[in-house]
């Protein structure tokens, strides 16, 4: 592999007996913005992933390197921790061609191995492996139209088994607003208290001031100013006369205190 612009070049095929070679580029994952499920020193960022690459074909490729714990992909790199799908049938979006990986290791000495891969064009990294074969276009489609077919019964159980939890926390939910909002005690008095879902805010003259200065501002900024041509050239008019009044203004200022002063050397 050859160093290109801080990534490793990783030249692969897709099995034995194919004569195209692709370059995958390899690079440990740094970022600013922390991502629990991308961890630093475990997690290698793989860019230039063909778009039949899953995350079954990638874990068991990289399993040579070290144990593979997960395997994400997106369209661009992005530090965001990826989504996690409540159920199979919600499925996301599909990227369509060449995309990004982030293989995270179980060990930091995955990564290490991972980058440190000599794989050269006559003797590149095979992707396709008996756990994990690389099926042609037509075995694909296919796949994935079987995948596609939905089991009404089991989708139909998921359903119910979402909405009876639904339901659960929805009357849960209601029950804590009516205790925290209205206690009524034995005389018949009711006490509302800040507490709930919108317990608004303390009504004071300067909160109310700022409200209003705050509502002016958003105003200001919503109209338009100088929209069109001839008024932007009459603004630059105005404030060029206004500075050269002002000029004249500190000249003559200037002139009466020349005036006014009482040593004169001259």
């Amino acid at each position: 592999m050859e160093d290109c612009v801080g990534f490793k070049v990783l030249p692969v095929k897709v099995n034995e007996n194919s004569k195209v070679i692709r370059n995958l580029f390899l690079k440990m994952h740094l970022t600013r913005d922390k991502c629990a499920q991308k961890p630093e020193y475990q997690t290698l960022f793989v860019v230039g992933v063909p778009e039949f690459c899953n995350q079954k074909i990638m874990k068991h490729a990289f399993r040579r390197c070290g144990k593979v714990k997960s395997v994400f992909f997106h369209n661009e790199p992005t530090p965001i921790e990826p989504e996690v799908l409540p159920s199979k049938y919600f499925i996301p979006k599909s990227i369509k061609g060449f995309k990004v990986a982030y293989v995270v290791f179980a060990h930091t000495s995955g990564l290490e191995n991972a980058l440190s891969l000599k794989c050269t064009e006559s003797e590149p990294f095979i992707l396709s492996t008996q756990s994990a074969p690389i099926t042609n276009i037509v075995n694909r489609w296919c796949e994935n139209y079987n995948d596609n077919i939905v089991d009404v019964r089991e989708l139909q159980s998921e359903i119910d088994t979402y909405m009876s939890e639904y339901d659960k926390t929805s009357a849960a939910r209601i029950q804590i607003e009516k205790e925290t909002v209205d206690n009524e005690d034995e005389d018949g008095w009711k006490t509302v208290s800040k507490k709930g879902r919108n317990p608004g805010f303390a009504r004071k003259e300067a909160i109310k001031n700022n409200i209003m200065k705050n509502e002016a501002k958003k105003k200001i900024k919503k109209t338009l100013k100088n929209f069109y041509r001839f008024q932007i050239k009459e603004t630059k008019i105005n404030q060029l006369m206004e500075l050269r009044n002002k000029f004249d203004n500190d000249k003559s200022k200037i002139e009466l205190l020349k005036q006014s002063r009482k040593f004169k050397p001259f």
